[in-house]
Formats: structure tokens, sequence, C-alpha cells
């Protein structure tokens, strides 16, 4: 970031007592005071555990050249300090100047289910003959996203940023901010129907990404969701892909399934068409995939290239890593879940197994509202429709689940021990075992006791 403090006040148009210093740079934006340093400049972030506003003091002593505050605090006085309304509005709106004043192009990704995925996808491919800057991990909110581009050097070619949304207005508010020059929208699924509501909705929600593409800007959009393409071509005319829909502008679908739960993939750009070997597997990493071919061939990749970058990306942590020891499989998925990954986890770990045992690690979906208790009933037809060797369930919903399980095996669990103890019980040698729940479910505990277990027995490496 290459911004001075005056070009700060002038943007934020906040009342402060601050010389308009045009030589005074700004190092980086925080809004954590612990990681203030020489030069930064701080937001008084009001948050549900703390208000940054109580840290202004320990990060000017940090060495912060100004503070950004919403509150008059009079012990502050004759301190570099900036009044605005909102320090969330404000964060937003330097990120936006900032995006204004950079060549970088904009590349907005979200969805229901793998945004980050597809996002660190979409920055290896790119990376292999151009500068990129991304969000770290899913830093896609209000606060995250702007943080994320404020670390730009400006100086890259792509910036490619998630956006994450939970709320009516949220992409409204993201939207002003990244400014993209290409929007992907990759799937929708009942996700956030707390906040959002119905699937409809949800469609409406993220289609509107569109509505903020720069003139010349790019529109892309999975064709495999009639609600999500009919509101995004009410909005544009989007550049289709596909897992489903051979014929769509751009195609990918998993050809073979590896034993080591990596996956062999077809790649289609146009009439051209390639194999290529993916560290995972499954229908939602074909849609992935089709995601990123789409987006970089139109930016001017070839399909060779993008093959060959795909075959080497390596993807986050907890989003379907394969950990084979001997005749165990471990998928951890476990870092969140709503229906539409959850039963696609469910059915590519089906895949994986074959005629192996398939143990499931489940936990809760949440913020699904009104729907919540339908969707667990949905998720306990699922389990009687796999038909796995057993099923250990992590949650409150587990009534809801057992409820329409059909006789499968469920077992409650409230820690891992009680896992450990139900799954020796089961006396297998070998099996495939799926974890996989919402972020507050900690379902990543489950996927470490087992794998410490069997690493214990065979005398391996953790994965």
């Amino acid at each position: 970031m290459k911004l001075t403090l005056c070009e700060l006040e002038e943007q934020l148009m906040g009342s402060s007592d601050i010389p308009c210093a045009v030589d005074t740079a700004i190092a980086s934006v925080r809004i954590d005071s612990r990681l203030v340093s020489k030069g930064d400049v701080f937001f008084c972030i009001e948050g549900n555990n703390f208000d940054g506003h109580n840290f202004a003091q320990a990060a000017l002593d940090a060495g912060a050249v100004a503070v950004v505050v919403s509150q008059f605090l009079p012990e502050l006085d004759g301190k570099p300090v900036i009044m605005v309304r909102d320090t969330v509005q404000a964060l937003g709106k330097l990120a936006a100047y900032w995006r204004q004043k950079s060549n970088a192009r904009m590349i907005a990704v979200t969805g229901s289910a793998g945004k980050t995925t597809v996002k660190e996808m979409l920055a290896h491919v790119l990376a292999g003959s151009h500068t990129v800057h991304k969000n770290f991990m899913n830093l896609n909110n209000q606060l995250g996203l702007p943080l994320s581009m404020l670390e730009a050097s400006g100086e890259e070619t792509y910036w490619v940023m998630e956006l994450g949304i939970s709320l009516p207005g949220d992409m409204a508010e993201l939207g002003v901010i990244a400014m993209p020059d290409m929007a992907i929208v990759h799937n929708i699924g009942p996700a956030h129907l707390e906040g959002l509501g119905d699937m409809e909705k949800v469609a409406a929600a993220k289609a509107s990404i569109f509505k903020y593409l720069h003139p010349q800007g790019k529109a892309m959009c999975c064709k495999d969701y009639e609600l999500l393409w009919n509101a995004a071509s009410g909005i544009t005319d989007p550049i289709g892909f596909s897992s489903q829909d051979e014929n769509a502008p751009y195609y990918s679908t998993l050809l073979e399934t590896l034993p080591d739960g990596s996956g062999k993939f077809l790649i289609k750009a146009g009439d051209e068409t390639i194999e290529v070997i993916l560290p995972t597997c499954g229908s939602h990493f074909a849609e992935n995939a089709a995601a990123v071919t789409g987006a970089a061939h139109t930016l001017g990749m070839e399909l060779t290239e993008i093959a060959e970058r795909l075959a080497t990306v390596k993807l986050p942590r907890q989003r379907f890593h394969c950990h084979t020891h001997g005749k165990w499989t471990l998928i951890d998925d476990s870092y969140n879940a709503n229906p539409l990954s959850m039963n696609k986890a469910i059915e590519t770990a089906k895949d994986i197994a074959g005629e192996r045992p398939l143990i499931l690690v489940l936990g809760d979906m949440l913020e699904l509202g009104d729907e919540a208790g339908c969707a667990h009933c949905d998720l306990g037809d699922k389990i009687a429709d796999i038909k796995p060797a057993a099923t250990f369930y992590h949650g409150r919903h587990y009534s809801e689940v057992a409820s329409k399980t059909n006789g499968s095996t469920l077992v409650p669990v409230n820690k891992p021990d009680e896992f450990l103890n139900g799954i020796h019980e089961l006396g297998l040698s070998d099996a495939v075992v799926l974890f996989k729940g919402s972020r507050s479910c900690r379902m990543e505990k489950y996927f470490h006791a087992l794998n410490s277990k069997i690493n214990g027995e065979t005398g391996g490496d953790n994965a």
C-alpha cells in the first residue's frame, strides 16, 4: 500500500487536527492494536467482544501515525485522531480509493460453498505468469476484504478476492469496495438462510455482484443452478461454465477417482479439451475447475498453461484433504458445512470408498434459520441412501438426522474420545472416513484424534 496521511484524511473527510502532511506515508492499516507498529494507522472497530476505541492509546504508543475513531475520546485531545461517523464504512471507503488508485485488475469470487478453494485455485493458476495478490484464507467480509486490499502493493497484475455475504445488503457494501473487472459466482446453495431468506433471495444476492462490474467487466456464472443463472442473466450477459453441461463455453468433469483421493479431470474451453490430475476429486471440484478454467482463459491464458498450473495447486487446509495411511483414507473437510457442500462431500467420499467401508463423522450445519430442521432431516435421508458402515454425529440436530436414517447406524458423540471408542468397536482394518461440519463444531478435533491414533499404530507422520 502506498498512501499518505493526507490522502487518508481527504478520503475519509473526517474531522481532525492533523496537519495535512503529504509526505507522511502510511505503513499499514490495522484493526488489532497488538499488530500496530511505527507508521501504521489504527481503525477503532466496535466488535462483539472488544471495542477498538479502548485500545486507541495503545496503538499510538506502539507508533501509529493516526487513529480513526467514531467516538469522542477526550483523553486523546491533541493526538493524531480522525473522527468519522462509522469506522467500518471508513475502512471500506479507503480500500475503494486504493482500488481506484491501483492498476491491478480485480477478480471477485463468490458462491455458497467453496469460495476460498476457487479463489486459491485461480490465484495459483494466474501466478504462473502474473503477479497476484489475494485475501488470506476467508477474510472476505466488510472488514476482511478492505484489509486484504490495503495489504496489496498496488503493483500486482491481479487481485483475486473472495466476497462472503450472510445478510441482505452485504453484497452492495462489498461490491462498491471491490468494483471488480471480473466477477465469478460459482454456485448457490442453502447457506446463510437465517439472514438471506430463501433460495431465490440467495441467488439474487450472489448475482448482484454483477451490478458492480466495471463497464467492460466480465461476468462468469455457473449454468448448473437455474435460479442463479436467471438472476445473473437479468443483470448482465454472463459467460457460462458448468460441470453438467458439456456444451457450455467452459466445462469440467471428473473422469476417474484415484486411490489416493486425487482425481483425473477433463477441462474444456470452447472446442479444446485436456486432462489434468488435481489433488482432490468430486463433482464439486469439477465445478471449481470449470470456474477457474473459464476465468483464466477469458483473461488470456492458454488451456495447456491452465492445466499445468492446476496440476500443481495446493488446496487450503480442511477443504477435502485426503490423508492416506495404509488401508485408511481420512478426508478432512472440516472447515465448514452447509447442505450443498455436505451432500457433495458425502457423495464424493462414497465414490472414493467404492467397496471399502465408509465412515461419516459429521457435525451440525448452522445459520439455516427456519430451514434447519428440514435440512438435517434431509441429511438423515442422505445417510440412509448412502448406507455408510456407521455415522458419528456431533451437535444439537442429532434427533432430526436420526429421524430419517432408516436404521443406519448413527452414534451421537460429544468429544473425540467417544468417537475413537466407537470406531474401535467397529473392528475395521480399513475404511474411508469423512469429517465435516460447521465451523463452530470444530470437527477437525475428531480428524486429528483418529489421524494421531492411526499414525501411532503405523509409525507414520501426521498428515
